[in-house]
């Protein structure tokens, strides 16, 4: 007991510092649990410059950072023990008392409420609360005067970067880069939320902005990065890598590579770099920290669970041609189990004899050209059908770089095939979107990003939440994300999580299913578009609509093994973002993400 207890106190330590820790050291155990569970709050509180409050079951105070101490000018030794609502006005304590009632049942919420400071000052804030495992509430503050003097954009990047990187760009970047990084919001914050550094420079790639997860690690401020070369914390070797792969950002190209951070006191630290061109002409990406990876060196068996569960087709074949992998996606597509392929050759099986010289020459190009990408041909079926076939092949090294075989990618283009040429063209237009923003490359990146949030017991549901709809923005390009969960007993689809809405929004914290648009989505199976939302019958939310000057709407249903789970809601100013999307898409998307959902939370449970 007594080492258990010296380890939780370590961990305190860590998290608020031997000072606080002081005020904290005869708290029992499970309030000290309580602050270490929501250290990633704190964290993000502290990033974007709020303030963070957390209470214990009875809403009783046991932290608060130092920004939410100087908005209330009461000290972390006067707010302990103290009621959540001590330092608010009275109109803001009956708000705070509603809903805290929400907390009770599960309830995340959002809303304006007033502090007044020791000295009487009162400062209006956005309080984003919710629930702990405890059974107690943590919240977190945006100060709204500091939102009052800044523009729309800057409100925007404030509540992505926080305040203090906002000033720092402010003053260090011209209108173009202060555009540029604007744009590339939802980028930063998809890497924030899934604990990825992200780094951003204009057309000479020199750093415009580097997230504060970028600046931890490799420990240099955004004052020190702004306005170096993307290389000018790398290794030597790094160095020429990311000059090559500089290269392809001209021609439009997006990859992916390994390099190694050499931090300010000189430490090396492996990272899986994402890079992709911006439409300005620079180049912005995220970089992967590899360290934990090496060290268990689980590559290999993250690489496997990427390919069992990729929607996609995938084959491995050794230098025989013969078949070592088989994903479901393969069984699937070609109709043959695993058992029933495993160690035979993969011509035998799929290539039709008619094909057999193209297929030669296929493997030709390869062995040429280590890879070949989309090569549309025909392979076989069990059931002795031909079907249109995308495929991509690369070559395969080990560790030694020692050629062991070939990973085949497959994409079934067979309906694609017999639609008229505007809809081929209209896929086209779609491939061609998806490469120039680096989507593709990505997909599987998302997907196990989503399954490592399903799956890691660290992780919270929120934050899986939060994730799913952040990443529908960025895949889409939307403007709003809305997450809602079924709700069976009650029959209505209560808001789980939103990105891209106004606090107005969470007023419609739950919908009715029956005569619903999402009821007419599961009954179709498959996502509906709507154009015209607004003037949907169906659409619970008129007024929001008009509020946000939303036009199209897609809902994807979300379902396991036919049982309703819930639904995601995709909104548009402009209808044409939603011509370039395919069903199909979007389709798979919901399963991922419902089953990922389903995963956490049954582990919840």
């Amino acid at each position: 007991m007594e080492e258990k207890a010296k380890t939780l106190d370590s961990a305190l330590i860590k998290i608020v510092g031997e000072n606080d820790y002081r005020l904290l050291a005869d708290f029992s155990p499970e309030n000290k649990k309580t602050i270490i569970a929501s250290a990633t709050y704190l964290d993000l509180a502290n990033n974007l410059h709020q303030a963070f409050w957390l209470g214990d079951k009875n809403n009783k105070t046991i932290y608060v950072n130092e920004i939410y101490q100087k908005i209330s000018n009461y000290s972390l030794k006067e707010s302990l023990g103290k009621p959540a609502d001590f330092c608010f006005t009275k109109e803001s304590k009956l708000a705070i008392a509603r809903h805290h009632e929400l907390r009770g049942k599960g309830q995340t919420t959002q809303y304006e409420a007033e502090v007044v400071s020791k000295d009487g000052i009162i400062t209006t804030v956005l309080i984003n609360g919710m629930p702990t495992k405890e059974g107690g509430s943590l919240g977190l503050f945006t100060n709204l005067s500091l939102m009052e003097k800044l523009s729309r954009d800057e409100q925007i990047l404030l509540s992505i970067i926080g305040y203090k990187d906002l000033q720092i760009v402010k003053k260090k970047l011209n209108p173009e880069e202060m555009a540029m990084l604007f744009k590339y919001r939802h980028a930063i914050e998809l890497a924030n939320v899934i604990n990825h550094c992200f780094w951003i420079g204009n057309e000479l790639h020199k750093t415009i902005y580097s997230n504060k997860i970028y600046q931890k690690i490799t420990e240099y401020s955004l004052e020190e990065c702004i306005g170096q070369p993307a290389d000018f914390c790398f290794t030597e070797e790094s160095k020429k890598i990311i000059e090559n792969h500089h290269r392809l950002r001209k021609i439009g190209a997006s990859s992916k590579y390994e390099g190694e951070y050499l931090t300010k006191s000189g430490k090396s630290i492996p990272v899986l770099i994402v890079g992709a061109p911006s439409e300005a002409g620079g180049t912005y990406g995220m970089h992967i920290d590899l360290r934990e990876i090496k060290k268990l060196d689980s590559q290999t068996r993250i690489f496997e669970q990427i390919i069992r569960n990729s929607i996609e087709a995938i084959v491995i074949v050794d230098i025989n041609h013969k078949i070592t992998t088989w994903n479901s996606g393969a069984e699937k597509m070609f109709g043959y189990k695993e058992e029933e392929v495993l160690n035979k050759k993969i011509a035998s099986l799929l290539i039709p004899e008619e094909l057999m010289e193209e297929n030669k020459k296929i493997v030709e190009e390869v062995e040429e050209k280590n890879v070949l990408r989309s090569f549309e041909t025909k392979r076989n079926t069990a059931s002795g059908e031909k079907i249109d076939v995308s495929l991509s092949i690369t070559k395969v090294s080990d560790k030694n770089n020692k050629f062991i075989g070939y990973l085949i990618t497959y994409r079934d283009i067979t309906q694609q095939k017999k639609v008229s040429s505007e809809l081929q063209k209209r896929f086209e237009t779609i491939q061609d979107a998806y490469k120039e923003l680096g989507l593709q490359r990505r997909h599987l990146d998302y997907l196990y990003d989503i399954i490592d949030a399903a799956t890691d017991s660290e992780a919270s549901l929120q934050n899986l939440e939060k994730l799913i709809v952040s990443a529908l923005c960025l895949l889409t390009k939307c403007d709003a994300s809305i997450l809602r969960i079924f709700n069976e007993p009650r029959k209505i689809l209560r808001l789980a999580s939103c990105f891209g809405v106004s606090p107005k929004w969470l007023d419609k914290n739950q919908i009715k299913f029956e005569k619903s648009l999402a009821a007419e989505a599961f009954e179709n199976k498959r996502p509906i578009i709507i154009d015209d939302i607004d003037s949907n019958p169906k659409h619970q939310g008129s007024s929001l609509l008009k509020m946000h000057r939303f036009k199209t709407m897609v809902l994807i249903p979300l379902s396991i093994n036919k049982k309703i789970f819930g639904t995601i809601s995709l909104y548009a100013t402009d209808a044409a973002k939603f011509r370039l999307i395919e069903t199909d898409f979007l389709e798979k998307i919901g399963k991922q993400c419902a089953v990922a959902l389903f995963a956490k939370k049954i582990s919840h449970k």
